[in-house]
């Protein structure tokens, strides 16, 4: 086939997935979610974004995708008029970091762990990666309020923190735990199946009875949730080692019921939040 024949097909089929991608991100609405005192979430399209407001600034966790930074701004206004001084990424992912350049050219500093700095280059991936990085946790005195932010075991990727709110006692969790659906293990960034079963027992513990959790997505939540979606994980985690020692291979235990009556509770009906990933996550790390 001629090339240029070839490359006007490709012209066409990517101006019009841009001409819809503009338009999808046109449609998107940010509505904001009030959680604690001064703490809410911005709920728009990809990660939740978590948001303290007050007399020193703003401070944001995530910035969702670059085309949807003035309806973030917007949406802030109606909290405060102060400046967004701060950005914690929680990941790597462009759901959560894609408007990095765009607030950072408004004079955000943008925040996160070292790893999701390294991996973004690793990963080829073109948006901004955090300007200053953290190896363990670092605190952020802000509004009446400690901050702190911390890397958590390999868990959704290689490089997630949780963000603890400790006078409002709000926990935002990035992608690690996700409210409405099965956990995404991005193994290809350093996800790790068990890591997440260990990270949900950590925030357990984290969490007493009025702690309330802003997920990466999905609604706010609490404690009481996250043991049932532990409670979920170690079930199957058990039911895939038993077909693993009966000599099951992947393809079959995919083809199988095994995530039948967890189902209607947590599919996503998506590629992502689905139970194919999650579980070929979990059968790659235990049939080693």
């Amino acid at each position: 086939m001629n090339h240029n024949y070839l490359f006007l097909i490709f012209s066409l089929c990517f101006g019009m997935s841009s001409i819809n991608l503009a338009q999808n991100f046109s449609d998107v609405k940010m509505i904001i979610h009030p959680v604690s005192k001064n703490v809410s979430y911005i709920e728009g399209r990809g990660g939740n974004i978590g948001v303290i407001h007050g007399e020193d600034g703003v401070l944001l966790i995530d910035d969702q995708y670059a085309p949807l930074t003035e309806k973030i701004i917007d949406a802030i206004g109606t909290l405060s008029s102060k400046p967004i001084k701060f950005i914690i990424n929680t990941h790597m992912h462009p759901d959560h970091t894609g408007g990095n350049e765009n607030f950072g050219r408004r004079g955000a500093l943008i925040v996160g762990h070292e790893n999701v700095r390294s991996q973004m280059r690793i990963a080829g991936y073109n948006q901004t990666p955090p300007f200053v990085t953290f190896s363990k946790d670092i605190n952020f005195h802000i509004n009446d309020e400690n901050v702190h932010v911390f890397k958590v075991p390999n868990s959704h990727t290689n490089n997630d923190s949780f963000i603890k709110f400790s006078n409002a006692n709000v926990i935002h969790t990035g992608d690690v735990f996700r409210s409405e659906s099965y956990p995404y293990i991005d193994t290809n960034n350093g996800g790790s199946f068990i890591g997440t079963i260990k990270v949900y027992e950590l925030l357990i513990e984290l969490c007493d009875k009025n702690t309330k959790i802003i997920p990466g997505h999905g609604k706010q939540t609490n404690v009481e949730t996250v043991k049932l979606a532990i409670t979920m994980l170690n079930e199957i985690k058990s039911r895939i080692m038993s077909m693993i020692e009966e000599g099951k291979n992947l393809d079959e235990i995919l083809s199988s019921d095994v995530t039948e009556d967890y189902d209607k509770r947590w599919d996503s009906g998506r590629r992502i939040g689905g139970p194919d990933g999650m579980l070929t996550a979990a059968y790659n790390e235990l049939v080693k």
